[in-house]
């Protein structure tokens, strides 16, 4: 074969191994996404339920914490696309596993007092991918964490009641 015949061949291998390499290369990148958004969940949560543990159980300040927010701010997490507050459940649990009803009823034995640990659940939440021309969007796992009461915001000494 001559060079004259050849001209295009390059080109037409370049197109076909570029594309593999750019279909590995945004694959890549987007494991290397949804890892990071996993393990940002999982951690959202564990955070979200240490300080449950430690917090008066009024206080909205935890869940906006959970998710990597200011105090204050109530918006969607910085660090997370579309995580909200709204993903997130925050139960109180006896020492049996079962709900406990009422846990800001510090009267009553099956109120405040019967709470020993809390549970923080993320569900519902979408990754998006970003591969061009392929919008797939996945729904991620319930991610869950229990942690130990501690003092639910409350001194042991005086009874009061101290925020986040």
């Amino acid at each position: 074969m001559n060079r004259k015949h050849m001209s295009g061949l390059y080109t037409v291998e370049f197109a076909l191994v570029g594309l593999l390499v750019f279909i590995v290369l945004f694959g890549v990148l987007e494991m290397g996404r949804l890892y990071f958004t996993v393990n940002t969940l999982d951690e959202s949560v564990r955070r979200g339920a240490r300080l449950a543990a430690v917090c008066n159980i009024s206080d909205p300040a935890v869940l906006q914490r959970a998710i990597y927010n200011a105090p204050g701010n109530t918006g969607p997490s910085p660090l997370v696309t579309n995580l909200n507050t709204t993903n997130l459940s925050l139960t109180y649990l006896d020492a049996n596993g079962a709900v406990v009803t009422n846990p800001s009823d510090t009267t009553s034995t099956t109120g405040f007092r019967a709470i020993r640990y809390v549970q923080l659940s993320l569900s519902g939440y979408v990754f998006n991918l970003f591969i061009p021309g392929l919008g797939v969007a996945i729904t991620l796992p319930t991610f869950r964490a229990v942690q130990p009461r501690e003092a639910l915001g409350h001194h042991s000494e005086s009874g009061e009641v101290t925020p986040c």
